[in-house]
């Protein structure tokens, strides 16, 4: 049972991180692949931007449909989609059909996220849940730091098409082991209704639940911050303040180790502290750590350091509200892992993209606007954790995470 059970983790980790490759690996090519394409920089940007609207709104269908026939055929069906889209990208030349396939890519992400986070609720019950997710987070995170200096040497030394060879050949390569190895965790439900009505009214009810409702909106000014760095940083650094593309895929791996750091304390602290406290650090660290850079921009003192390390801390941050987000989200709805997953997911997403958008028009020859969007980000999640989840702090503690010894 134990090794079933580290072959399950093992698997969902190899899925985990298919979203933050697919960003991170083309982020350090983006500027060539404009020049190469003989495209806007903004088009270039949007490959950002409609990857992550795939990623979002996929999961409203996957949701219903993982709870009516089960999880493992659409862990499947999302790999397939991910390696097609990939080999799609890879021998285009166009970046309109780019851009299709960057959707293709999207969806199938949003197949593996949803149904991952949903068979780990499957599996374990809400303690061990949390620490499931906290050993996958880090592990994850552990391959995520590497992710962003392996892009840019993959930009320096390579044609922008092979990053997206290589995200197919994983992901057809993780496809057959899951085919294999991957368990279902979950009984199909035949009651579950398809019907456009009923699947609007699932959504509803849960996304109207004061305390899903909390959890989520901390999480989703989280991701859409992290979007907004991320559609900017390469044009920033490399182009406004001359970094190379070795450098930028190094610094951004410390953004990514500080994740690892926050995920790490997060998993030994989730064992003993409720999650209204634990939320509270995570968006109290992202509201300073932002609110310090957009500060120290503002007053005229930009720089690569002034940017990178508030962003180091705003990723520890990272790490506690993930980890929080995805048991406190899914304990509400018992009967609805599935479903509750993808509206969690999707409303994270959904607003990612617009950040993402949004920063595709601003300006990233100057820090101002970047600095100032991601301060509005932390700002708000500090803002929905103290209006939102304080008030409800007893039903909220009641779903505190139990020791484990």
């Amino acid at each position: 049972m134990k090794n079933d059970n580290m072959t399950f983790e093992l698997l969902l980790i190899s899925t985990w991180f298919l979203g933050v490759m697919a960003v991170k690996f083309i982020l350090p090519s983006l500027p060539a692949l404009a020049e190469q394409m003989h495209t806007s920089s903004t088009m270039a940007k949007y490959t950002i931007s409609i990857f992550l609207f795939g990623k979002a709104t996929g999961m409203l269908a996957f949701g219903p449909l993982s709870e009516k026939y089960g999880r493992k055929i659409f862990m499947l069906l999302g790999l397939a989609l991910f390696s097609f889209g990939n080999l799609f990208a890879y021998f285009t030349a166009s970046i309109e059909v780019l851009l299709f396939a960057r959707l293709i890519q999207g969806l199938g992400v949003s197949a593996t996220v949803m149904v991952g986070r949903a068979m780990v609720n499957d599996t374990y019950k809400h303690n061990k849940a949390a620490i499931v997710f906290s050993h996958v987070f880090l592990a994850a995170s552990v391959i995520i730091a590497f992710l962003p200096m392996l892009g840019s040497l993959i930009a320096t030394h390579y044609p922008w098409q092979t990053a997206f060879m290589i995200m197919a050949v994983y992901s057809a390569l993780i496809f057959i082991f899951c085919l294999f190895f991957l368990r279902e965790t979950h009984t199909p439900k035949a009651a579950v209704s398809l019907s456009m009505m009923k699947i609007v009214s699932y959504y509803k009810m849960i996304a109207s639940h004061p305390v899903f409702l909390g959890y989520v909106l901390c999480s989703i000014f989280m991701i859409a911050g992290e979007s907004a760095f991320n559609t900017a940083s390469s044009f920033l650094l490399i182009k406004s303040y001359g970094v190379s593309k070795n450098t930028f895929g190094m610094l951004i791996t410390c953004l990514a180790v500080g994740h690892l750091i926050g995920t790490l304390i997060c998993g030994r602290l989730v064992k003993k502290y409720n999650l209204v406290n634990m939320m509270g650090t995570g968006v109290v660290i992202l509201a300073v750590s932002t609110s310090i850079m957009a500060l120290l921009i503002g007053m005229g003192y930009a720089n690569v350091a002034v940017i990178i390390i508030p962003m180091i801390i705003f990723y520890v941050g990272t790490g506690f509200i993930m980890t929080i987000t995805a048991v406190g989200t899914a304990i509400p709805f018992p009967n609805f892992v599935g479903i509750s997953s993808a509206a969690s997911l999707s409303l994270n997403f959904s607003l990612s993209a617009l950040s993402s958008v949004i920063m595709s028009h601003l300006s990233t020859t100057s820090a101002i606007p970047v600095s100032l969007l991601i301060a509005a980000c932390g700002t708000a999640a500090l803002l929905s954790w103290y209006l939102l989840i304080v008030p409800n702090r007893i039903s909220s503690q009641n779903m505190a995470v139990s020791n484990v010894h």
